[in-house]
């Protein structure tokens, strides 16, 4: 697919062929979103069905890409096989809180997640090439049927049981003093509050600033190369850049988590890649191409550490039974602002000073939208038309809320 569509063509047709190929990688959250999120929450009590359904889902679809390969018929099979791996990231993000005993192992464990996982692709991708030259791309397919039905037995094999503490109220309607009493006792400092009404939506759009940023700079560094014929070998580091990033955020995260709190961790993270990013543009550093694949690779960091900060706020904070439909929603809407990123990246053509600018402008107001926004939202002043803040009593009569 490289060679189609990015290196033998000229950067404009490159342009609107990644364009396209971004645009189809947003398709399969479509489903996600309003469907398969609400179907995870109804089977609730078997959530480890859902990740075994996905595994085998995408053997099947590997079974017919094998037959189908030459065929048209290979493009909707592709997609059903996206449909079903975001299905499986829905349903994992459900399975982590039962796998702990207190909210303040979250970060821990979807730290785990992340590691594994980055992992398990670096060395699936490797083993996928020579298995590939060996045995063509039909074959390479019919050997993921065995790796994907391996993982729906391993599925089977999951025993985990709630055993997080669940909040005495919904993120969206605790107050500032709805702290869960299982968290009120941990011995973590400073100890987690709990989101008020609206705190996850502000929590969301740092977050989700965050993967703009990732996706905007990975394709600024991509199409800088492109545009000046640079050797093969920096596209390499644009992409291992964003890929090492991630992991070393992972890594890092419940280190950060022993000495701040998740919100801590969020605000942080936006506020390093807005610093960071404004540095490097205004001194000029984004015209060095090395130092600015290192600024990448510490913007991946940065949003990697925030996302499982971000993910862990949800776990620890969301009721069990809504979380799969909260999971599907946001990470429809981060695959859409990274996308969102990448696409502007591709289209627009500017420098990489001027691009560093941009983003730094991005995390700082991601980071002062979510401090700022929290501050209101613990005073009960948010907006009444911001997304999950309390409703305003009706002035005279308290026990009214005023209408939305």
């Amino acid at each position: 697919m490289a060679g189609s569509v990015f290196f033998n063509v000229s950067p404009g047709t490159a342009a609107n062929r990644v364009a396209l190929s971004l645009a189809l990688t947003v398709a399969p959250f479509a489903v996600v979103g309003p469907l398969l999120g609400p179907m995870v929450e109804r089977t609730r009590a078997e959530r480890r069905a859902i990740a075994m359904a996905s595994a085998v889902g995408r053997a099947l679809c590997c079974f017919f890409m094998a037959y189908w390969i030459h065929s048209l018929v290979l493009f909707p099979v592709t997609f059903f096989t996206l449909v079903f791996s975001k299905l499986y990231l829905v349903a994992k993000a459900a399975l982590v809180p039962g796998t702990v005993e207190r909210p303040d192992q979250l970060v821990t464990a979807n730290s785990k997640v992340s590691v594994g996982g980055s992992v398990a692709g670096t060395v699936a991708g490797l083993v996928g090439v020579g298995v590939m030259k060996l045995l063509g791309s039909a074959g390479l397919l019919r050997f993921d049927i065995v790796i994907y039905l391996a993982a729906a037995w391993v599925a089977a094999q999951l025993t985990v049981a709630q055993r997080v503490a669940e909040p005495t109220a919904p993120a969206d309607a605790a107050g500032s003093t709805g702290e869960p009493a299982a968290r009120a006792a941990l011995p973590m400092a400073p100890v987690p509050v709990g989101l008020p009404p609206g705190g996850l939506q502000l929590a969301a759009f740092a977050t989700g600033a965050l993967r703009f940023s990732v996706g905007f700079v990975t394709f600024l560094l991509v199409f800088t190369f492109r545009r000046h014929d640079a050797a093969l070998i920096w596209y390499g580091f644009a992409l291992g850049a964003s890929q090492v990033g991630n992991v070393v955020g992972a890594l890092v995260a419940p280190q950060l988590r022993r000495r701040s709190s998740e919100e801590v961790m969020l605000t942080a993270s936006s506020v390093v890649v807005g610093a960071a990013a404004l540095a490097a543009g205004a001194v000029h550093w984004g015209t060095h191409w090395a130092v600015a694949v290192v600024l990448a690779a510490g913007i991946g960091l940065a949003a990697a550490s925030g996302k499982v900060a971000f993910d862990s706020m949800v776990q620890r904070d969301v009721p069990q039974k809504a979380r799969p439909r909260a999971f599907a929603r946001f990470e429809s809407g981060f695959q859409l602002v990274w996308a969102i990123g990448s696409l502007l990246a591709v289209l627009v053509p500017i420098s990489l000073s001027a691009g560093f600018i941009a983003i730094g402008f991005v995390g700082l107001i991601g980071a002062i939208a979510f401090a700022g926004g929290s501050v209101k939202a613990r005073r009960g002043t948010l907006p009444a038309w911001f997304p999950g803040s309390a409703p305003r009593p009706v002035p005279g009569d308290p026990r009214k809320p005023a209408p939305r």
